[in-house]
């Protein structure tokens, strides 16, 4: 549609339907633009914006710890957490029975989980802080601060890990709930993160076949992966975990917080994780 034409109300008005279609089309993409922009340049835009905003660099100087759910997490170290800043994640909750420790941050970023324990994660009293991607499952929970999932960039059509330090903005999708924390923990100032009960290593069930939004979903066949004996029943549904591409997320969030001044460590008790350096949760906690 050349300039000159939108000047002639006879041409404007012969191709109406053309001219309307042009306009909802640049409001649509503007509409999306103009927000992302200034989110990037750290303007808040809605309340869930503002709650986002207040947390940045809320924890500076601080160091935390992020929890994985592998099979070498002890409640006791839990227990020796109490005072420290902690991210962690979706079936936590089962060791709330034994210990007096609840995370300063509990996040859920895979959509089975989110599908298969939407009531027990409702009744959470925790700072709740989950991606987008499983919005539908708690749209009316008034608890929850939500962080939009950018997109990857693609090379050659493949997926280019990247690390977001303004989580305001949102946060990029890592294969793992952890990068998420990661991101987020970033925002929050910290640049000394600990990982603990990453094993890094899984026994996974044959495929069922089935897709869902967070990659393909394998059938549990008795609980063998995680620091629980009951963390999924043998027929519960979950995520096939991609390891090969959260191993390239991890080096991105290693680059960066590094490129920042910061560190990041693992202090599993077993792990197959080699990205970070290894150091002892004892000497630590």
């Amino acid at each position: 549609m050349k300039l000159l034409n939108l000047l002639d109300p006879f041409y404007l008005y012969e191709n109406r339907a053309l001219v309307l279609s042009a306009i909802k089309g640049a409001l649509k993409r503007y509409s999306t633009i103009v927000p992302q922009w200034l989110r990037a340049q750290e303007i808040p835009l809605t309340k869930n914006d503002r709650k986002i905003a207040v947390l940045k660099d809320k924890h500076r100087g601080r160091r935390c710890f992020i929890i994985g759910n592998g099979p070498s997490l002890k409640i006791a170290d839990l227990d020796k957490l109490k005072c420290e800043i902690t991210f962690a994640c979706n079936k936590i909750y089962l060791a709330f029975d034994q210990t007096d420790w609840r995370p300063t941050y509990y996040s859920v970023y895979d959509v089975l989980i989110a599908e298969n324990n939407t009531a027990a994660i409702r009744e959470l009293n925790l700072c709740k802080i989950f991606g987008d991607g499983v919005r539908s499952y708690f749209n009316d929970a008034k608890n929850i601060l939500w962080l939009r999932e950018l997109k990857l960039p693609l090379s050659n059509g493949v997926p280019e890990c990247q690390f977001s330090i303004n989580a305001l903005e949102g946060v990029y999708g890592g294969w793992t709930v952890l990068y998420l924390q990661m991101q987020l923990a970033f925002y929050l100032g910290i640049r000394e993160i600990y990982l603990i009960g990453v094993d890094f290593r899984f026994k996974v069930p044959p495929s069922s076949g089935k897709k869902c939004p967070s990659g393909e979903v394998l059938e549990d066949q008795g609980e063998i992966n995680h620091f629980h004996s009951e963390y999924r029943k043998p027929g519960e549904t979950w995520t096939m975990p991609l390891l090969d591409l959260q191993y390239k997320a991890f080096l991105a969030a290693k680059q960066t917080v590094e490129a920042h001044g910061g560190s990041i460590f693992n202090a599993s008790r077993k792990t197959a994780l080699d990205i970070f350096p290894l150091v002892n949760i004892d000497d630590i906690i």
